[in-house]
């Protein structure tokens, strides 16, 4: 158990900003009463729909919380102020295997801290929740401390992730259970993986079918083309367009109109959906089967790039902002309008074979991170194209074959175009 409830900075922050987000967001809690015994160490475990949601859920939390954090959020100026100077969070680097990370909160927790987890490791597109792996089970038989497991509910609805605006509703903090130290030391692996898939899984779309809470806004669909990258009519890539509550396509004129539950709803004859899961499903797997049926050499889609980094000595070098990226069987493809200088070479184009790609991740501001070799890599295209087609052409590579994960070596990265 640790010795005290709340730090004096913690303490300080609750009573100011937690009160304005309580305030703001009509936040509200139940289940709380089961983690009153529980002062530290312990895990904290939830689903991750809003930016804000390690200080919603730390607004209505008894103990003080040492969140796990995406690193980037520390560069951000404010973010980064409260995660380390008032919350002492720990820094994760995104997509990638981070020992560091682990030994940290293992520390954390030797000290009788609290940690707070979200096992998705990034936000949800959607309002579904992504894979929980094994992983996270094994996290849990390590380190053997009561486990707090936390919904969110109402948090995408208030802002989607590829939303600029927020809309006006509710969010609720729902302690929904509390695995013992002991009852997790008597669980198989098996078990433990399934316990947690179950009390983390959660479903906006499920969720909001029964509680029927409206979250109103004039912009409902704006940004929404960051997540509906392919027409569901023409089957074209990068042709819809939010504005006001409709998207629509500039092919071929199909449209949805988003209501004040976050459901969608259109006239097409060709689909009848009412959940943006069954739009995002749909075009998850028909980017897999055209990446599986797409000649060599031929472009699954293109855009036009705004910034390239490369490695630097101690940090990521801007060496363009006018470039054109594609994807395609082969992988990743940058055609840059001026050369740059880089380890000697002019380079006026780069191919990042899936092989040897390791990771993708969107962060801020539609940026798409990834490593290639060991090495980290950043660009990003305009905001009204998806950031996210190209972390799900990567998911559906590895799914076929034609990447590999995490940690494994692949084929080369190949500079071309020198002059």
């Amino acid at each position: 158990m640790g010795k005290h409830a709340l730090t004096p900075a913690f303490r300080f922050l609750k009573a100011t900003y937690g009160r304005h987000l309580t305030r703001r967001y009509k936040l509200s809690a139940s289940g709380i009463d089961a983690v009153l015994p529980i002062e530290g160490p312990a895990l904290v475990l939830a689903n991750h729909t809003h930016t804000l949601d390690p200080f919603l859920i730390s607004a209505v939390y008894p103990y003080t919380i040492r969140w796990v954090a995406g690193s980037y959020l520390f560069k951000m100026k404010a973010v980064g102020f409260l995660l380390r100077r008032l919350v002492g969070s720990i820094a994760k680097v995104q997509g990638r295997s981070d020992l560091g990370t682990i030994r940290s909160i293992g520390n954390a927790l030797k000290k009788g801290g609290i940690v707070g987890l979200f096992p998705e490791g990034t936000r949800s597109w959607d309002g579904e929740m992504m894979d929980i792996t094994k992983a996270t089970a094994k996290l849990l038989r390590v380190f053997k401390v009561p486990v707090v497991f936390v919904h969110i509910e109402g948090g995408f609805l208030n802002k989607p992730r590829w939303s600029d605006v927020e809309r006006k509703g509710p969010i609720h903090v729902s302690v929904v259970r509390v695995l013992g130290s002991e009852e997790i030391s008597s669980m198989s692996l098996g078990e433990l993986s399934q316990v947690t898939k179950d009390c983390l899984s959660f479903s906006t779309d499920d969720w909001q079918e029964g509680a029927k809470i409206p979250y109103e806004g004039a912009h409902m669909a704006e940004g929404s083309e960051r997540l509906f990258y392919l027409c569901p009519e023409c089957h074209s890539f990068s042709t819809m367009h939010g504005r006001g509550r409709r998207v629509s396509c500039s092919h071929c004129g199909f449209h949805a109109d988003f209501d004040d539950y976050g459901f969608i709803h259109t006239d097409c004859q060709v689909v009848d959906w009412r959940h943006l899961r069954d739009w995002h499903h749909w075009e998850t797997a028909e980017l897999g089967r055209r990446l599986n049926t797409q000649g060599g050499g031929t472009p699954l889609f293109a855009d036009h790039g705004i910034l390239f980094q490369i490695p630097g000595r101690k940090r990521l070098l801007t060496v363009s902002k006018d470039f054109e990226v594609s994807v395609g069987r082969e992988g990743f493809h940058f055609h840059f309008a001026r050369p740059f200088k880089y380890e000697g070479s002019s380079v006026s184009s780069y191919t990042f074979p899936f092989s040897s790609i390791e990771s993708v991740i969107v962060n801020a501001k539609q940026t798409i991170e990834f490593f290639a070799d060991g090495r980290q890599y950043r660009f990003r295209t305009a905001l009204d194209r998806s950031a996210l087609k190209y972390q799900e052409a990567y998911a559906e590579a590895v799914e076929l074959g034609l990447a590999c994960r995490e940690g494994s070596q692949g084929g080369p990265v190949t500079p071309a175009g020198a002059v």
